[in-house]
């Protein structure tokens, strides 16, 4: 079983009920996809908002950092976590 540690900035937190800074311990597949999964189900708003869990797909309103590296530099969804690792959720930015 492994640990992640996921990070929100303190908008996107209060928006969906969880605390700026949690750790879950995830079992099984330990994929992006299924620690957001996971997410969804225990935070109704996080579904809504975040995760798509019916579509296993992101929304347009989070991008999401691994250990500072954006995910879609790496395996999108698919990417692999392990222990100790840290998703950071971050609004997109718009405007110029």
């Amino acid at each position: 079983m492994s640990k992640v540690r996921l990070e929100l900035f303190s908008g996107l937190a209060e928006s969906l009920g969880i605390e700026e800074s949690l750790e879950t311990d995830i079992a099984g597949e330990n994929t992006v996809r299924h620690f957001l999964g996971i997410l969804a189900a225990r935070y109704p708003r996080f579904g809504q908002f975040v995760f798509d869990a019916p579509t296993q797909s992101l929304t347009e309103n989070v991008i999401i950092f691994l250990n500072d590296r954006h995910i879609e530099l790496m395996y999108g969804l698919e990417t692999k976590l392990n222990d100790g690792d840290t998703l950071t959720l971050v609004p997109p930015v718009e405007g110029g």
